[in-house]
């Protein structure tokens, strides 16, 4: 399928929209969101930006992540080569992963494993001399793989990490679209401290969300206005909804379909949001909520404005 498709990179902290929003999207007949959700050959260690950029290790936002992307800078070191990191990668856990409710995700759920194979050799006997054009050929194969309505002019991902490497997504893919989801803090970092991949406290969660703001932000800089598009999670479902939604859809171009307007308004609702939960489930809500007030008094010295609704 020839059709040009653009990608629609959403991307945030994590726990903060960035499923949600692509959900919603995908209601549009022509949106497709991506199978899995989060496609992780792009923007993970070792991905298709590491073939085209070196990132610094002062952009790792947590002491594991700083280890594993040690020891994959080590790699090499030891006679594995970048391209062999990529096509283990790809094979393993990006193919295939068991997800925490015991389901199987990954690039298996959207594409067949000789669409796979395909694109890799072609990637493999490229990417050496045009390691952009490989990259971008690589997304695109596997991309357009999944569509088969002729109406598609997008095609979304909701990697949290997309914003915090946008500066290096859109060197590689000029045309694409970012949507960056930001939710209170607070509420984040009860959120992702109940993740196995998360921080161990909300407490520590909260200067992990501190990190990744200020990373997405500054990443972010570096993508022209037209390009990008800010929602607070907020606002889309509960303050300024219709507000919210009508900025969605003027950003991509779209017109209201009855599909995507009936999930907006019978899934995304407010009661679901469970704004302030933190307050009966940290240790000491007061020193939390203090901690969370110094954090937002930082951002906004930093040009970061990150408004509390409650």
């Amino acid at each position: 399928m020839d059709q040009p498709i653009t990608p629609v990179f959403t991307g945030g902290t994590g726990r903060s929209g960035t499923t949600i929003i692509v959900n919603l999207l995908t209601r549009h007949p022509k949106f497709h969101a991506s199978l899995p959700r989060e496609i992780k050959y792009l923007t993970d260690r070792k991905g298709l930006i590491d073939f085209n950029f070196r990132r610094p290790l002062s952009e790792e936002r947590s002491l594991k992540e700083l280890r594993n992307s040690i020891s994959a800078r080590l790699m090499p070191i030891m006679g594995t080569s970048k391209y062999d990191l990529f096509s283990t990668r790809i094979h393993g856990r990006w193919w295939s992963e068991i997800g925490k409710k015991g389901n199987q995700r990954g690039l298996i759920q959207g594409i067949s494993k000789d669409i796979l194979e395909k694109a890799l050799k072609s990637f493999e006997s490229t990417y050496k001399n045009d390691p952009k054009k490989a990259a971008r050929d690589f997304f695109y194969s596997l991309s357009r793989a999944q569509i088969s309505s002729t109406e598609i002019e997008y095609f979304g991902d909701s990697t949290p990490t997309n914003i915090i490497n946008a500066k290096y997504i859109f060197k590689i893919f000029p045309e694409a679209k970012f949507i960056n989801m930001i939710r209170d803090g607070r509420d984040v970092a009860l959120s992702v401290s109940k993740e196995r991949w998360g921080p161990a406290t909300p407490e520590q969660a909260l200067l992990w969300w501190e990190k990744r703001i200020v990373h997405a932000h500054n990443s972010l800089a570096q993508v022209p206005q037209n390009s990008k598009l800010e929602l607070r999670l907020e606002d889309l479902v509960v303050h300024q909804r219709e507000e919210s939604y009508t900025s969605l859809l003027a950003f991509l171009q779209l017109e209201d379909h009855p599909t995507m307007r009936s999930y907006f308004e019978e899934q995304m609702l407010p009661e679901k949001m469970h704004s302030g939960e933190w307050q009966k489930q940290v240790s000491n809500p007061e020193a939390f909520g203090s901690t969370y007030q110094k954090i937002v008094k930082r951002l906004r010295k930093d040009g970061i404005f990150i408004e509390k609704f409650y």
